[in-house]
């Protein structure tokens, strides 16, 4: 289930990757909420990819720490595992969440303009996903957000398996981010150069002025 919901999100990731992409040039040209679509998108993708990236590393941990610190014990290990996704469920929400409100609006809005069956359907499911996911954090940032601090600032364990700890866990986020960005932007940057969002418009406005009428 864990896969299957990886390869779900890699795609939708790379789906809005690319659809900023598509949107990118032309967007800073004529700026506006075209400007925002195409930076959340892209916000949006790195997000994706970075979770994806992060869970893959968090479940591939006991199989290469061994190999960098030779004597680690299982208890080390879990708590570099524990630190990891905690570390990688707040960097995510603390962007999917806010940008969702985004969206939903911006569907809210196409809805209400169109009134048609395909955007309330994807209104209502938008809709039913915002709810959830910000129920979920509320639920759950706050123990989340506890463990982190008591990760960085408890006492109880030695100072040198705390550090351990702490860096291995930075590593990792660091890692996925980095993986993230550079998917996403590879993915950004092939889109635009492939497609141009102005080709073949024949408008007697200018472009901004066709585009959102």
């Amino acid at each position: 289930m864990a896969f299957v919901f990886l390869i779900l999100n890699f795609g939708i990731s790379w789906m809005n990757a690319r659809g900023a992409g598509r949107i990118w040039s032309e967007s800073k040209e004529l700026g506006g909420m075209l400007r925002v679509h195409a930076i959340v998108g892209y916000g949006m993708a790195i997000a994706g990819f970075t979770m994806v990236y992060g869970s893959i590393l968090i479940m591939l941990l006991p199989y290469i720490l061994p190999v960098i610190i030779h004597d680690i014990d299982p208890e080390t290990m879990l708590a570099i595992q524990q630190l990891s996704n905690d570390l990688l469920y707040i960097l995510i929400v603390t962007f999917v969440v806010p940008t969702g409100f985004f969206v939903w609006f911006t569907n809210f809005v196409s809805f209400w303009r169109r009134r048609s069956l395909a955007e309330g359907l994807r209104l209502a499911w938008n809709t039913y996903a915002q709810i959830r996911n910000t129920v979920s954090v509320a639920r759950h940032a706050p123990d989340v957000l506890r463990r982190i601090t008591n990760a960085f600032f408890g006492g109880r364990r030695r100072s040198s398996g705390k550090g351990v700890i702490i860096l291995m866990a930075i590593f990792v986020i660091i890692l996925a981010a980095i993986g993230g960005w550079l998917t996403a932007s590879a993915i950004m940057h092939k889109a635009d150069k492939d497609y141009d969002l102005l080709e073949g418009l024949t408008c007697q406005g200018t472009p901004d002025e066709e585009l959102f009428k």
